[in-house]
């Protein structure tokens, strides 16, 4: 059986989705961007594909995942869910402060900005990247 978490279909199946799964997915995505994450900071060159659409790739898989849940859970809670809901919130709250006082991750973002690459960049994308570079530094 496939897990409806993991789809990259347009729309959830919220009703494939299996408490018990949930929690094991979370952790497995969890692990996963944090290794992915790990490698993006040791690359010796920064490119908007190669940092940043990387970086919003995995937190998409991760919302993906996570925002069907916590949509039952505002919807449709019962005790099962409830408690795998709980169980992962603490674990998303860590990743993603993980992510805001990353020092390397702030200094790949850094080295991006300091960049040849940096200049061929449209408004927009230089917008993201100082946001997040004071993002980093409020963190």
């Amino acid at each position: 059986m496939s897990n409806p978490l993991l789809s990259t279909e347009l729309l959830p199946k919220f009703n494939a989705i299996d408490p018990e799964q949930i929690e094991p997915t979370i952790n497995e995505l969890l692990e996963r961007n944090r290794a992915r994450i790990a490698e993006l900071v040791e690359q010796s060159l920064e490119t908007w594909d190669s940092l940043i659409g990387e970086l919003d790739q995995l937190n998409d898989d991760l919302s993906r995942a996570w925002s069907p849940v916590s949509h039952l859970n505002a919807v449709a809670n019962n005790d099962e869910l409830r408690r795998v809901y709980n169980a992962c919130l603490p674990k998303l709250s860590e990743y993603y402060t993980e992510l805001g006082q990353n020092r390397k991750l702030f200094e790949a973002y850094e080295r991006l900005k300091d960049s040849a690459e940096y200049e061929k960049l449209s408004a927009p994308q230089k917008k993201v990247i100082t946001n997040s570079l004071r993002d980093f530094r409020l963190s």
